[in-house]
């Protein structure tokens, strides 16, 4: 295995979206895809079929009429697709408009985090017509002669396509609160910046420092959203990291500590098992 995980960069640099059809072939006993990360956000729409695939090892059955997002960062394989129909949906967080509204502000913490993410996302029968019929904008917008020049159309449609996935989401997952509380901006702001800095700082007091609040204040909002202390949070995106770099690379258990942060491996190793029942070499070679 390799030493770090291949980074699978989005097709169309020039204006960092893409959309298109599935292209798989549909073969149950074939695995489709490497694990590998992505340095965008990624959308898929399943119309029909059926197959599996992981994200961060968690194998998921596909089924149709679903959404599946998969976070910038997160391991994603292809295991099985037959028969597969539906759409990808790709874009960098810098493809969308500079102006966005407070709810779409949170757009990743409600659709893409690390930390919190629910994957799936079944849409309500009632709702198929307006999400073909947008999802069909989007494609032809793309496709068109002129597509090059239409930027700033494909920006407010995938704008709109994040704004109504956001409120199933919200539905899935019951959130508390709405995303445009000071304490949903205050988690949000905290989801980014533990995703920019946790394998540099492993200390509440660091993040709600950043913030200008106190860490009391900030594991009390985390706890009143997600149900979770900040601290809890922290340990999770770390265990979730380590959990990658155990399966996907061969990288020791000493050196996946340190990546991580923590200067005394015994250290690391104790959080680990205490959070996921087992050591860090016994998962890594189980």
């Amino acid at each position: 295995m390799p030493k770090t995980l291949p980074t699978q960069p989005l097709a169309d640099t020039e204006r960092d979206f893409l959309i298109r059809p599935f292209l798989i072939e549909t073969d149950p006993q074939e695995t489709h895809e490497e694990p590998h990360r992505h340095n965008f956000q990624e959308i898929l729409w399943v119309r029909s079929g059926q197959g599996q695939h992981a994200i961060d090892g968690r194998l998921l059955t596909i089924q149709p009429h679903t959404f599946y997002l998969i976070a910038k960062g997160q391991v994603h394989q292809l295991i099985t697709g037959i028969d597969l129909d539906g759409l990808v949906i790709r874009f960098t967080d810098a493809f969308l408009p500079n102006f966005l509204s407070p709810e779409m502000g949170h757009y990743q913490t409600v659709l893409f985090n690390n930390v919190t993410i629910n994957h799936t996302l079944p849409v309500p029968p009632e709702a198929l017509a307006n999400f073909e019929a947008l999802l069909g904008l989007l494609l032809a917008e793309f496709g068109d002669e002129d597509g090059r020049s239409n930027q700033e159309v494909l920006r407010h449609l995938l704008t709109v396509l994040l704004v109504k996935l956001g409120k199933v989401q919200q539905e899935v997952v019951r959130e508390v609160g709405t995303a445009v509380s000071p304490e949903a901006q205050l988690f949000h702001q905290f989801t980014l910046l533990l995703e920019a800095h946790y394998s540099q700082t492993h200390a509440v007091a660091d993040y709600a420092n950043a913030l200008n609040i106190t860490p009391r204040q900030l594991s009390d909002i985390t706890r009143q959203l997600v149900g979770r202390t900040a601290k809890h949070l922290i340990e999770d995106r770390l265990i979730l990291e380590a959990r990658r770099l155990l399966t996907f690379t061969n990288l020791s258990v000493k050196e996946i500590a340190h990546r991580l942060g923590y200067k005394d491996p015994s250290h690391f190793s104790k959080i680990f098992k205490k959070k996921t029942q087992t050591t860090p070499q016994d998962y890594k070679t189980s």
